[in-house]
């Protein structure tokens, strides 16, 4: 009975309140309300099982995505960088490419690992290809670290931990016989922890544009590293390679010949060869495999193009890539074989197999396409697709990258103006969760009639509201940095508050946070930082020590009336107070 009454509360403070009224009301909310309150209002996003914890991460988290509350930086290796293999006499690090007319096209990957008994207590993994370079970002957090940087004195905190005492160390790959533009790095792909031997080392996968595929290890402790394996590629290019989520995985390599090939991630030998190879696109046709992704453990999606028929899904049997597709999806709304409209799929991505929606895992997934559209595949369905999403104020430009959030939302990576597009899966007043609910009401009383869905119009509104929006991630005046492509998009879990967008020559950090939040994530060190609502001055010190915040802009989507264009403000400087925005966001000095 309990667990059917804390479903139908709507927000995270309410079952506090409860919690507080008799002794054993507490001890069920503790043990059981927060877990029903996490799998009612966001039964999509998997989380690691601290529930108190993670009804206060998930409320936070959408309460600053419906607020568009961002905090962006370009991050590159600093401080504490460790450069391997370490030779003597070895240059500098230094950052870019040197002799590039452009800056390199970084792809990202990235994972989070529990390392303790609480919530705050993990691991994030980042790593990213910097043209021939591969940078590794090791970061810790919780009460170990927070212990460690207590007795460590002021030179090594500055040297190794954040302004939220977390722990950063960063490792550079980049072997004497590689070179900026011919072997860039063009695929990463980090073992999870349940794949990766136990030697402590971070284990990769990274595909070059000169053909060489190799699995790398990479040791923190030891300072060291190797190549485990190489596999046999004929020195084609790697255009995308990903491996699949079993434990003994698959890895699947997109070539520039127009073949797919399948390898064994661990078959005990230094050279590997493939279990089977298809030629997707004949050699008598001209074209590209883009991307290769594989939705579940022995099922395959490729995206090719230009083609008629863009988008196939292949079911890998005994490693081997059968000669016809499971199916193929073409551009148009018609799934028969008379189509004769040409395009490309550029990036795929499967839906969170937690979600009711998905079925089995891999059935549902997503596809980013040429022409600029996203579209909602369900293998289950005869249909080509089952949704689709255009963004009316960039509505013709390729989609290069995605990643869903839960079943809640998800990003897509535009080919221009570094835009980051943001849609809402869910059906307007379908929400589970409202992060509004916990603000108070309008104060205009011509505002505040009660209706039978909300207490008054601005509630209403925002139940309904499911518009997306664009977020341009560089509006520089720097012609160049501006208009460059949203390559690839990562983030380590749906719950994570930290996104990784992949511009030319930078990798971008998004931190999704209200900066005037008196509790925010633990992520941003919310147990050490004072309770205090921060302002200016401290503000610039928690979020932006370095100065290194870049100032957003916005355009929400929108079809009828005119575009404005928002920007934010400075750290420690509050905008036009727009409802429902955040602080920080104010109008652009002309309208778009």
């Amino acid at each position: 009975l309990l667990n059917h009454i804390v479903c139908h509360l709507e927000t995270a403070e309410a079952l506090f309140h409860i919690s507080i009224t008799c002794r054993r009301l507490y001890q069920y909310i503790e043990h059981n309300g927060y877990r029903t309150f996490v799998r009612c209002r966001f039964p999509s996003i998997r989380t690691p099982p601290y529930w108190k914890d993670a009804a206060h991460a998930l409320t936070t988290l959408s309460r600053a995505w419906d607020k568009k509350a961002f905090v962006a930086r370009s991050i590159h290796p600093e401080k504490d960088v460790t450069q391997l293999p370490r030779r003597r006499g070895r240059q500098p690090l230094k950052r870019g490419q040197r002799g590039q007319t452009m800056g390199y096209q970084p792809v990202i990957d990235c994972y989070a690992e529990q390392t303790g008994d609480s919530w705050s207590s993990r691991d994030e993994i980042l790593a990213w290809g910097a043209g021939a370079e591969l940078n590794l970002r090791l970061k810790g957090m919780g009460e170990k670290v927070e212990s460690q940087w207590q007795v460590t004195d002021d030179n090594e905190r500055a040297l190794k931990y954040d302004q939220f005492h977390h722990r950063n160390k960063w490792l550079t790959y980049k072997d004497d016989t590689h070179y900026d533009g011919r072997d860039d790095i063009t695929s990463v792909n980090l073992l999870r922890p349940w794949q990766k031997p136990t030697d402590g080392a971070e284990h990769l996968i990274i595909g070059r544009a000169s053909g060489e595929l190799v699995h790398v290890s990479l040791s923190n402790r030891m300072a060291q590293c190797r190549i485990v394996a190489r596999f046999a590629t004929g020195d084609r290019r790697i255009q995308s390679a990903h491996i699949s989520s079993a434990r003994e995985p698959l890895l699947a390599a997109c070539l520039s010949t127009g073949s797919v090939v399948v390898y064994p991630v661990f078959p005990h030998s230094l050279d590997i060869k493939p279990y089977s190879e298809l030629h997707v696109i004949p050699l008598s046709t001209s074209g590209r495999t883009w991307a290769t992704t594989f939705l579940r453990p022995e099922r395959l999606a490729i995206g090719i193009g230009p083609s008629t028929f863009p988008l196939h899904i292949y079911d890998v049997s005994n490693s081997s890539i059968p000669s016809k597709p499971l199916r193929k999806f073409p551009l148009s709304t018609d799934c028969g074989t008379s189509n004769t409209s040409t395009s490309s799929v550029y990036a795929i991505e499967p839906l969170d197999p937690s979600s009711q929606a998905s079925g089995t895992g891999g059935d549902v997934f997503m596809s980013g396409w040429y022409d600029g559209s996203i579209k909602i595949h369900d293998l289950r369905s005869p249909d080509c697709h089952v949704n689709i999403f255009t963004d009316p104020v960039d509505t013709y430009s390729a989609v290069y990258s995605l990643l869903p959030v839960g079943r809640e939302r998800f990003i897509a990576g535009g080919a221009r103006h570094s835009i980051m597009k943001i849609f809402d899966f869910r059906m307007s007043g379908k929400r589970l969760y409202f992060a509004a609910n916990a603000e108070a009401c309008s104060l205009d009383k011509e505002d505040r009639s009660i209706t039978p869905l909300a207490c008054c119009q601005y509630h209403l509104d925002m139940k309904d509201d499911r518009r997306g929006y664009n977020v341009f991630l560089d509006p520089s005046n720097q012609r160049r940095r501006a208009e460059s492509p949203v390559y690839s998009l990562a983030s380590a879990a749906p719950y994570w508050p930290h996104i990784y967008a992949g511009l030319e020559g930078r990798v971008v950090q998004l931190d999704i946070v209200e900066v005037m939040d008196r509790f925010p994530d633990q992520a941003f060190g919310g147990r050490h930082w004072s309770s205090g609502r921060a302002e200016g001055g401290d503000l610039r010190e928690r979020y932006d020590p370095d100065q290194r915040a870049l100032k957003l802009a916005a355009l929400e989507h929108t079809t009828t009336g005119s575009m404005k264009l928002r920007v934010q403000a400075e750290l420690g400087k509050r905008g036009e107070g727009f409802k429902g925005w955040d602080e920080r966001w104010r109008w652009a000095s002309r309208g778009v």
